[in-house]
Formats: structure tokens, C-alpha cells, sequence
């Protein structure tokens, strides 16, 4: 498994603009298939996505393939990851 972050400077393009700036964890598998997804936004807002829940109205899991270095996100450990997942 990889695990990595990315913090995205922008606000969503939508009616939930105003939830701030993001940063973006991932879990992904040998295959860069993204298996786990949480999104962490400034006002405190999280949503997380997985294969038990792919998507909802604030959005949804990552389709296709993902490496660190496409996002040119910083590799973080597992425990990081389950440590934000596990809230």
C-alpha cells in the first residue's frame, strides 16, 4: 500500500466554496488504484470514500489510477493515514 497527502490551494467550484482550502489524503494499492480517500478542508469539514462508500453529495472516490507524483503530493506513513481515517 502507498499512503500520501496533497493540499490543494483552491476552494471547490461549487455551492461549497466557502469550505475553504483542502488537503487530500490517499490510500492506494500496487496498482495506484485509490482505495481510501479522505479530504480534510479548512473550516474543519472531512469526507472520506472507500468501496463501501463511493460517493455522496459532496463528492466521491478518485476514479482510475493515482501516484504521488502526479498530484506532487509528500509521501505520510499508514499510521498518519488511519490516524485522520479512524476520526
Amino acid at each position: 500500500m502507498n499512503y500520501f497527502s496533497q493540499f490543494w490551494d483552491e476552494n471547490r467550484d461549487d455551492k461549497y466554496a466557502d469550505w475553504g482550502t483542502s488537503t487530500w489524503f490517499f490510500e492506494t494499492n500496487d496498482s495506484d488504484e485509490v482505495l481510501k480517500q479522505i479530504t480534510v478542508y479548512k473550516n474543519g469539514k472531512v469526507t472520506k470514500y472507500n468501496a463501501a462508500n463511493l460517493e455522496d453529495e459532496f463528492g466521491s472516490l478518485c476514479d482510475g489510477t493515482l501516484t504521488i507524483d502526479e498530484c506532487d503530493g509528500d509521501l505520510i506513513s499508514k499510521k498518519e493515514f488511519y490516524k485522520i481515517w479512524e476520526v
